[in-house]
């Protein structure tokens, strides 16, 4: 089933994270679905894509495959003409870039421990092909929200230096014995003692001691990720 929804949402012209924002699900559901293998919708959730994405669950399950029978609104008339450029497709990006663990949106305690070994590899986006040290990172928590959503996939660039304001991941060490931790937020403040990030939901702006800090490192934008 996993090939026929690929299939569907590319002839819809959706990404993965519009489809399942489409059908009422979690905004990275269509995402960890493709990456699990194997797996497919039941119930309720089988019924959301339906409805969301148009198709009778007979074309869902393979059961059909008359198009005439996919409900897809008409194409509405516009001025927009298609952008003649080429997207790589995932065979032409490598899969290489280590994944480290998550970055918490709560700080401190409660975050997540980084791994000293990756946990698993993603796809290195085309504008990153030479970037060697740059790794991700799954966002946990909701305090960086409507930003970044639980689930998200930050890519991070520890040669770039961050600037005020942009996302960037601090690395935190309390003490000889502790594990390593992450947080993510905005880059704020930088005094002799203190930096400062800044934290959308609920707004706050929390003060972190230098002396605990082991890096700072940039969380790169789409901007950047698309060579914008």
């Amino acid at each position: 089933m996993t090939d026929i929804l690929k299939d569907l949402i590319a002839e819809q012209g959706l990404t993965w994270e519009a489809a399942s924002l489409k059908s009422n699900l979690e905004r990275s559901y269509f995402r960890k679905l493709f990456e699990r293998g194997g797996a497919s919708p039941r119930g309720q959730t089988l019924k959301k894509i339906s409805d969301g994405l148009g198709v009778p669950m007979t074309v869902l399950l393979g059961e059909s495959t008359d198009a005439s029978a996919i409900n897809i609104a008409p194409a509405l008339k516009t001025d927009v003409r298609p952008a003649s450029a080429h997207l790589p497709l995932p065979m032409e990006m490598a899969k290489d870039v280590p994944v480290m663990g998550t970055a918490a949106g709560s700080h401190l305690r409660g975050a997540f421990q980084l791994s000293s070994e990756p946990v698993d590899y993603v796809r290195r986006p085309h504008t990153l092909i030479n970037a060697r040290n740059v790794y991700s990172l799954y966002v946990e928590g909701t305090s960086m929200e409507p930003q970044f959503q639980p689930g998200d996939l930050i890519y991070v660039h520890p040669d770039k230096p961050p600037r005020f304001g942009d996302a960037v991941v601090i690395q935190v060490q309390l003490g000889d014995s502790e594990a390593m931790e992450a947080t993510i937020g905005i880059f704020s403040k930088r005094a002799p003692e203190m930096v400062t990030i800044r934290k959308h939901n609920p707004s706050a702006e929390i003060e972190i001691p230098r002396s605990t800090i082991v890096a700072i490192h940039k969380v790169l934008s789409v901007n950047e990720l698309y060579g914008v």
